[in-house]
């Protein structure tokens, strides 16, 4: 027999080829069709740090695993641009200044002022209570020597009934020196007539001499 159609026995031990049945499913076209179009794009998963690893700060020396993202922002203006005053607002600052200048000027003197007439008022009051005080001293000498001369001079005039009866005032036996009157009182008239009685002894009366 020939090559092609000849038989042999090796056949029966070789495994019989594998037999491929293909189902066609419709659409199967448009769909390769669009795969080949749009293949899928693989997106590679990223897997976060653990919160852990996160929170703690990296150790001295350690190369960080990520860099801070720089913050953008709209620059602001920290200084607004003045404005020009109008000159009638300047002219009135310029005038409230001044009326407050004059104002704090006014206020200085007159407190200075309050504080010259206190201080001069105080002299004078120290001034007068010492010229006062030195002129009681000088007039209480005075009515003292005054006093003392009187004294001495009535010791050596008349005698002594005399000058009993000047002390008391005595004058006559109306007078009103020692004399009392109203329910209870004492009689002294009596004791008035004695009394001018031996003044006008004078030297002849007991006890004119005194001790």
């Amino acid at each position: 027999m020939s090559a092609a159609g000849s038989f042999s026995f090796d056949d029966f031990s070789s495994p019989p080829p594998p037999r491929t049945t293909e189902v066609k499913v419709t659409g199967d076209d448009e769909i390769e069709k669009f795969e080949s179009e749009f293949p899928d794009i693989e997106v590679p998963n990223v897997t976060s740090p653990p919160l852990q690893q996160l929170s703690q700060p990296p150790a001295f020396g350690a190369t960080p695993t990520f860099a801070p993202q720089p913050a953008y922002s709209t620059p602001i203006l920290s200084q607004q641009i003045e404005e020009d005053e109008p000159e009638v607002i300047k002219q009135w600052r310029e005038k409230q200044a001044a009326e407050i200048k004059a104002r704090d000027e006014a206020s200085k003197a007159k407190r200075q002022e309050t504080i010259t007439k206190a201080e001069r008022a105080i002299d004078q009051f120290y001034e007068e209570y010492a010229a006062k005080k030195e002129r009681n001293i000088r007039e209480n000498k005075e009515h003292e020597e005054e006093f003392l001369n009187n004294l001495n001079a009535s010791l050596t005039q008349g005698t002594t009934w005399q000058r009993i009866c000047d002390i008391i005032e005595l004058q006559n036996s109306q007078s009103k020196t020692l004399a009392r009157t109203g329910p209870g009182a004492t009689d002294l008239s009596r004791f008035k007539e004695v009394l001018l009685r031996l003044k006008r002894e004078g030297d002849a009366a007991p006890g004119a001499a005194g001790y």
